[in-house]
């Protein structure tokens, strides 16, 4: 399972203990502004904004020749965020924060230890869960000609990157070239793009329309797929090694960062 559904929304669950950490730690903050405490909830916003404005910048410095001077930088659709600016962000924004409300440092710092007796089990819970590596799903997939095929029927590699995706998605639709140009940046790596639900004539329309050149297409019509992998949002991208086990994942669509990034343990820079 990739992904944890929370109405509209499919989260990655290593996202679950920071929204464990933050959800807590806000509750607390009301629960002891209504007794008469002082209030925490401003220096918790300054922190969660310092954590994010952080994180991002940390990921775009890290691959800043993806990025270079464009739009692309403040699009945070692609998921790129990268922890070590987060922790860093979070402890700038906090001190911000105190000094305009220096009155309520103590009562954050109390609804922060509450938020990590919370969160801490459930990182523990994810963090146990993570380090299973699971095998690929079978699930029955044809190629564009109707034939059945399996998932990795074109050989082991160091790692494989299967998206799932559909014409009809407009995150598909954006994150297409950033994966034709992966093939060429990255030949160590297979490309598998499983279509999810079409016919196999409206999946070679729309290559065709697009002038695609992509490596395999495959065809599962009925996104046994997306359900095997326990996902609900398209697109998904996942990575599996040599030995047929999960190993990544990534939700929403990808970048030439956030490729980069996903890809990072399995190439040589």
């Amino acid at each position: 399972m990739t992904t944890f559904t929370l109405g509209p929304l499919a989260l990655p669950w290593m996202a679950i203990p920071w929204l464990a950490l933050l959800l807590s730690a806000w509750l607390t903050t009301v629960w002891r502004r209504r007794s008469g405490r002082a209030d925490a909830e401003p220096l918790l916003w300054w922190l969660l904004t310092g954590a994010l404005v952080g994180a991002r910048l940390a990921f775009v410095g890290r691959y800043w020749d993806q990025y270079g001077l464009t739009w692309a930088l403040i699009d945070i659709r692609d998921g790129g965020w990268w922890w070590p600016g987060g922790v860093a962000g979070a402890v700038v924004g906090a001190t911000l924060g105190w000094l305009r409300h220096r009155h309520a440092g103590g009562e954050l710092l109390r609804t922060l230890a509450v938020g990590a007796v919370v969160a801490v089990p459930v990182l523990a819970t994810v963090m146990a869960f993570s380090g299973v590596r699971p095998m690929a799903p079978e699930v029955a997939l044809q190629d564009l000609q109707g034939r059945p095929v399996h998932l990795l029927d074109s050989g082991p590699a160091t790692v494989t990157v299967v998206n799932l995706w559909a014409s009809w998605c407009p995150p598909c639709r954006r994150e297409m070239p950033v994966l034709q140009q992966g093939q060429r940046l990255y030949p160590e790596v297979d490309f598998v793009y499983v279509n999810q639900g079409e016919s196999s004539a409206r999946i070679r329309a729309y290559l065709t329309e697009q002038s695609l050149r992509l490596q395999r297409v495959l065809a599962d019509p009925h996104s046994d797929l997306l359900r095997a992998l326990g996902s609900s949002a398209l697109p998904t991208t996942v990575l599996i090694d040599a030995r047929g086990r999960l190993v990544g994942s990534h939700v929403g669509p990808l970048s030439d960062a956030s490729l980069r990034h996903l890809l990072a343990p399995y190439i040589k820079e």
